[in-house]
């Protein structure tokens, strides 16, 4: 657990990146511009989790999914180094935590309560909270928040390939996607977008 400057600064950091997620959330992208236009939103059907290859997809929705993963992985990599947590309690919290912001989105209409987005969330919480945990020895020197840094990348990376070859897979096997994409989201927001009505095939 950090100490000491390090930790002081490092719960700057986590504080400013709370606040450019904060802002990407509810105020980012013109969000307030359609209110008068948007009724509230939501998704309560889980659809698995939206995570493909980026081979042979349309760019943009490709890093919307990522985008929606990626995010939130310095969740689960800075805070149990600052605070001593294991992991059953902090996906708890997490989970209380994004459920919470995803309601507060639809109430506010600037945005849509998603399910899917929450999965997706937690996924790349909990992804963050295995990286520090694997790294052995000192955390705080400068070798050891590199092989954060790239034990991160590794697992990131390796969950992306694990998800996304499940997808595809289920896709060429049965026509079945393990998370069906959307393939026109309303809007081009990395943290967010809005969830358009399923309509059963």
């Amino acid at each position: 657990m950090y100490q000491g400057k390090l930790r002081k600064m490092t719960l700057l950091l986590l504080g400013l990146y709370t606040g450019l997620i904060f802002y990407f959330l509810y105020i980012g992208f013109n969000r307030s511009s359609h209110l008068a236009d948007r009724g509230m939103r939501f998704n309560l059907i889980p659809q698995g989790i939206p995570l493909h290859y980026p081979i042979g997809r349309d760019f943009h929705s490709w890093f919307f999914e990522f985008g929606n993963f990626a995010a939130f992985v310095p969740f689960g990599l800075l805070i149990p180094l600052l605070f001593r947590c294991k992991f059953v309690p902090f996906i708890v919290c997490f989970l209380a935590s994004i459920t919470f912001l995803e309601t507060l989105q639809m109430l506010t209409r600037l945005g849509a309560f998603d399910i899917n987005d929450i999965v997706i969330n937690t996924l790349g919480a909990a992804v963050g909270f295995l990286a520090q945990r694997l790294v052995p020895g000192s955390r705080d020197s400068l070798r050891g928040m590199v092989r954060l840094v790239l034990m991160t990348i590794i697992l990131s990376a390796g969950t992306v390939a694990a998800v996304g070859g499940m997808n595809d897979s289920m896709e060429k096997g049965s026509g079945r996607y393990l998370f069906k994409p959307q393939e026109s989201p309303s809007h081009s927001v990395v943290l967010n977008h809005d969830v358009q009505p399923h309509r059963p095939e």
